[in-house]
């Protein structure tokens, strides 16, 4: 009487193996853009957020309290109390760090809300975040609009 015996044989697990290796290195190259993407959603959220959170500390305290990139906003930001000659290392409500590897610009430094949650003055700002090798054309550029009355908004763009 044979008796079979369970298990795998050499062959089949060395082609189980060639196939997981084949799809590993179709699949690596998505997970690289994936963290990309997510780090840039982010660093956006992590802006828009401190902005209305600035937008909210002023209309709490019934004061001007001010959005501040002190250096520019790669290196962080912070919200601070008072207008833009205060600055984040004294009057500090909040700081807030980048995750790195993107490029921010901004149309002014400081964002001062007032009382009501309104821009001082009430022009309207704007900010800009891509990835530092963000190719020309590319869509991964956002665009964030601070209106007059402090409402922000999130447009899509291409990289420059």
């Amino acid at each position: 009487m044979l008796h079979k015996n369970a298990g795998f044989t050499l062959v089949e697990m060395i082609v189980v193996l060639v196939v997981l290796a084949i799809i590993t290195m179709a699949v690596i190259p998505g997970f690289g853009n994936l963290i990309s993407k997510n780090q840039r959603v982010a660093d956006v959220n992590l802006l828009v957020s401190s902005l209305n959170f600035a937008r909210t500390e002023a209309i709490k305290r019934g004061n001007n309290v001010t959005f501040s990139t002190d250096g520019g906003l790669g290196s962080g930001w912070c919200v601070h109390s008072g207008d833009a000659s205060n600055d984040c290392a004294s009057d500090q409500i909040r700081s807030f760090q980048s995750s790195g590897n993107m490029t921010f610009t901004e149309t002014a430094s400081d964002i001062v809300f007032d009382r009501r949650g309104f821009l001082v003055p009430q022009a309207a700002q704007s900010f800009q975040i891509y990835p530092d090798d963000c190719p020309s054309g590319d869509p991964d550029l956002r665009i964030i609009r601070v209106s007059p009355v402090g409402r922000t908004e999130l447009d899509d763009g291409v990289c420059p």
